[in-house]
């Protein structure tokens, strides 16, 4: 069976030669044959796809990353389905911060983008009051302090051989996709990693890109720090413990000036005590301990984080000024053929990075609690 194809061969994508097809198109059409010109032409070398496909096809092709796919139109169609239906699983906090507005930062051009630049900036003076409009203003000269965010990628990858999509075709067997997904489950755990943890290497180092680092919640620059007492947090839930000792963590947040709203980000077993009653003993209203710390008016909301260390606890002000997620690229389908033609390789990809920030004077909207 013929498993490669020539570009001069002279059938057409209907009869054996899709790439004969696409280069002719792109010839025909535009009066070039490059890589960015073909694009345009790649996904529709198999001319059988269903609106539903052909939906899948346009999402894909707006990310940019689609250029002459190698796999039949519906194997790629299956494997891109199983990237969406895992869409933000295991993606908890992340996923709370992209559904907020105002709370991303969107790059229209990811990989050009290595590193994103900004600065922070001193308060100085203060307004004036005045009979007269033309009165002068103070002259001011604020502190600027220059801060960089590597923008790295998050990624992770699975292969398909020739024998098993050829095995697939022939028996009308289902083309497993189960890597696909986990390879996405994988992506988003490493971008939930990262906000919570911050960004590291493979060998535990932070990562970072000519010096600078992406760091997440918990070793933030300039974060305060709370204790907490852990029994009263876990193993043996005292609600008004905990109430008492939230409210310590908006006062060191109000002496940096964050008023809210804030969100608290709980590790699993402070999440599970939370549901407890808020007091045993009398409990009048029915209230568990999650109930009563939100009628806070300035708590927001409680995130549930398995990936949070079970010994902390992140109180933060959900701003610009203090959290952001750079968004590139959501987790979206490479695909590309090795030379040979044998293996289909898949490369799920995200660039999202987290950007926490503190003011030039130290001030900080992320309170650290320490359960112990």
């Amino acid at each position: 069976m013929e498993m490669r194809f020539l570009a001069g061969s002279p059938e057409g994508y209907k009869g054996a030669n899709p790439l004969g097809d696409i280069i002719g198109r792109c010839l025909e059409q535009t009066g070039r044959w490059d890589i960015a010109t073909m694009r345009s032409f790649g996904m529709d070398a198999m001319d059988r796809a269903t609106e539903e496909d052909r939906a899948f096809r346009a999402f894909q092709a707006q990310q940019g990353f689609r250029a002459l796919a190698p796999l039949p139109e519906k194997a790629q169609v299956l494997i891109d389905r199983a990237v969406v239906e895992v869409g933000l699983q295991r993606l908890s906090f992340g996923a709370y911060l992209l559904a907020q507005p105002g709370l991303q930062f969107t790059l229209n051009d990811p990989l050009s983008v290595t590193q994103l630049e900004w600065y922070t900036r001193s308060r100085t003076g203060a307004a004036q009051r005045t009979m007269r409009p033309d009165s002068r203003t103070e002259n001011k000269l604020p502190v600027m302090l220059p801060y960089r965010l590597p923008i790295y990628l998050t990624l992770d990858g699975f292969q398909l051989d020739i024998r098993t999509l050829k095995v697939s075709q022939r028996v009308g067997m289902p083309l497993d996709v189960t890597e696909a997904g986990h390879c996405t489950r994988s992506v988003n755990e490493g971008i939930e990693d990262a906000l919570i943890n911050g960004a590291t290497t493979l060998d535990g180092n932070a990562l970072a890109d000519a010096g600078y680092t992406a760091p997440g919640v918990l070793n933030a620059t300039n974060a305060n720090a709370q204790v907490l007492t852990a029994a009263a947090w876990s193993t043996a839930p005292v609600g008004s413990t905990v109430f008492t000792e939230v409210e310590a963590m908006i006062a060191k947040e109000q002496a940096d000036k964050k008023y809210g709203p804030y969100v608290m980000v709980v590790p699993t077993v402070v999440g599970n005590a939370l549901d407890s009653d808020y007091n045993a003993t009398n409990n009048a209203q029915g209230l568990t301990i999650r109930e009563r710390l939100l009628k806070i008016p300035s708590l927001k909301d409680i995130i549930v984080a398995d990936l949070m260390p079970a010994t902390k606890v992140a109180f933060i002000q959900m701003t610009p000024d203090v959290i952001q997620m750079v968004v590139g690229q959501q987790p979206t389908v490479i695909p590309w053929t090795s030379l040979e033609g044998f293996t289909f390789h898949n490369l799920v990809m995200a660039i999202m990075v987290p950007w926490v920030k503190s003011d030039a004077d130290g001030n900080s909207g992320i309170c650290i609690g320490t359960l112990t």
